[in-house]
């Protein structure tokens, strides 16, 4: 049936309303006031699917705007900072996201003094004896090595290819195992932050000295490949293999996941190794959001999830914190919710743009997809990638997977 009309939820995420003025809507079209085709169903009273009836749900969207006093939009400008910290193709991208999705990538908190931010969470995590994404992955790595060794045993030189580096702490120990093998070739290293990079950088200098050859690139791999950063080897008919590394769960931050593992799937070779890591769907991480290097128990305050909002400058007091786990979408959220009419203007070299966003509108800043070891299963099939090896922490709640791409 519900191929036959819109949920409240579904209205309200679509048109960043709340579900009270849906439901205004629908009182508003039984009485006429509103042009709107009802659907009844179960004794209540729904929004049809139809072509007019989306063309008059935006008719009063716009009107919504239109109609509001210029005196109630709060006007909001950038920081200084946030053109120096964002070059204009990633202003120009920010604005695209906040303009179709409401929403701001994560990865946009990275940059900067954000980096440091992340370095300090991760630490915490390293050090606080509990099961997180960090202790998780590293032990599940250096139960994973023996595995490796044998995948690896007829090649002379592995390259590693961390995506979405960080600081480089989850892959210390790999590291450590490829140079006592003498088999470490090159550790390239990918994030689209360079301030990540130098961290990262730093990391391995510190641990390792001069015995790891660091290469570092910025790159976005939702949109990006790296298959050409690997030609030179393939070139020189040598035994090198490629193990690629996603882990800390970084896909389920995106919107679209997929894209990323698209962009591996189409940069690897038939024989190189895929290694990715993610919190599994439980009852207590429904429950849990904490991002804080200090335990705060406000998780929005905390810079490593709010750095972005500062850079664009969003008041205190012009938004409520909204979070928690949504049972339709599978996923944890981080989002404001406007308590004013806003009016965000950015600049650029040929001129400004003005997005305006209604009392009541969301912006989301950070998503998990909740994923069971069988949807992690059908992620890598449906991306064209066989399993070969997988296993989980014994309180179930992280998995790591070995896969090579699908061969014909």
């Amino acid at each position: 049936m519900a191929d036959f009309y819109y949920s409240a939820r579904d209205l309200s995420y679509t048109y960043n309303v709340s579900v009270p003025t849906v439901y205004n809507w629908i009182e508003a079209a039984k009485i006429g006031k509103l042009d709107l085709e009802l659907y009844e169903h179960g004794g209540r009273s729904y929004v049809r699917k139809s072509a007019s009836n989306i063309a008059a749900l935006e008719r009063i969207v716009a009107e919504r705007k239109k109609y509001r006093p210029r005196h109630a939009v709060k006007e909001i400008t950038p920081r200084d900072e946030f053109y120096r910290v964002y070059n204009e193709a990633q202003v120009y991208d920010i604005l695209v996201e906040l303009e179709k999705y409401h929403e701001v990538d994560l990865e946009y908190n990275y940059f900067d003094g954000g980096a440091n931010n992340w370095h300090e969470y991760t630490n915490r995590m390293a050090t606080e004896g509990t099961s997180n994404s960090i202790t998780c992955t590293v032990e599940l790595l250096g139960l994973s090595l023996a595995y490796l060794d044998k995948l690896l045993a007829e090649y002379d030189r592995v390259n590693l290819v961390d995506i979405g580096v960080g600081n480089a702490l989850p892959v210390r120990g790999l590291i450590e195992h490829l140079l006592k093998s003498k088999k470490l070739g090159r550790y390239i290293a990918l994030d689209i932050s360079p301030e990540m990079l130098h961290l990262a950088e730093r990391n391995i200098k510190e641990w390792f000295g001069g015995e790891v050859k660091f290469e570092d690139y910025v790159l976005d791999i939702k949109h990006e490949r790296f298959g050409h950063l690997l030609a030179e080897d393939y070139l020189k008919d040598e035994r090198v293999a490629n193990i690629v590394l996603f882990l800390g769960g970084t896909p389920n931050n995106f919107r679209e996941p997929d894209d990323a593992f698209r962009a591996i799937h189409d940069s690897m070779r038939k024989d190189d190794i895929f290694i990715s890591a993610s919190k599994l769907d439980t009852t207590n991480t429904r429950r849990a959001i904490d991002f804080s290097a200090a335990g705060a128990t406000d998780a929005l305050m905390d810079p490593i999830v709010r750095f972005i909002f500062d850079m664009l400058n969003i008041d205190k007091g012009l938004y409520e914190v909204e979070k928690g786990y949504d049972e339709d979408l599978k996923q944890r959220y981080l989002r404001i919710r406007f308590t004013s009419a806003v009016a965000m203007t950015f600049k650029f070299q040929e001129g400004k743009q003005t997005l305006e966003f209604n009392k009541g509108d969301r912006i989301l800043f950070w998503r998990a997809w909740h994923m069971t070891p069988t949807d992690i299963v059908e992620q890598l099939e449906r991306n064209s990638f066989y399993m070969l090896y997988s296993l989980q922490t014994v309180d179930r709640q992280y998995m790591l997977n070995i896969s090579q791409i699908k061969r014909d």
